[in-house]
């Protein structure tokens, strides 16, 4: 078995069809089976590939939401370079944040945020509060990676930042 890496860009709806369409394909996959007599034979099984979504996504908000948005999320963590256990103050049943990749999440965070040319995240701060509506996040891990400030620029509206 091998794992391919890439990232996906595009229209919500077309990268549903493209989901869809990595779900529904199959592969021929040869095993070795004992029968009732206790011979080893080859056994043919079509299986299905496994579609693992690692997303990279960016979220546009107004700056003074970004700290409440962050802390919502629980981003960012307090791995370290080294971790290979899961964190268990970041880490629960639902939605938790842990992720061990054998080196240690924030290098590769730390990897991502410099080819993104994003600054790092401030550290959470409750007393900047959170969102009012929830956001739904069970057994999904969410990784912050960094940020970038919009431009101010002018419009007919006048000067304000570009989103």
């Amino acid at each position: 078995m091998a794992e391919i890496f890439f990232i996906t860009r595009g229209h919500h709806d077309h990268i549903d069809k493209f989901v869809r369409s990595m779900r529904n394909l199959y592969f021929p996959f040869v095993s070795k089976e004992k029968t009732t007599g206790g011979m080893d034979v080859n056994v043919t099984r079509q299986i299905d590939g496994q579609l693992r979504p690692y997303q990279l996504w960016g979220y546009v908000c107004p700056e003074q939401f970004m700290q409440p948005l962050c802390n919502s999320l629980g981003i960012p963590t307090e791995e370290t370079w080294l971790d290979t256990k899961i964190n268990e103050k970041t880490n629960t049943s639902k939605g938790g944040n842990s992720f061990i990749s054998g080196f240690g999440v924030k290098g590769i965070l730390t990897a991502l945020r410099l080819a993104l040319g994003a600054e790092k995240l401030p550290k959470v701060d409750m007393e900047k509060g959170i969102l009012t509506q929830p956001i739904y996040r069970d057994h999904i891990n969410v990784l912050g990676i960094g940020f970038r400030k919009d431009m101010n620029g002018k419009t007919r509206l006048g000067e304000h930042e570009l989103i």
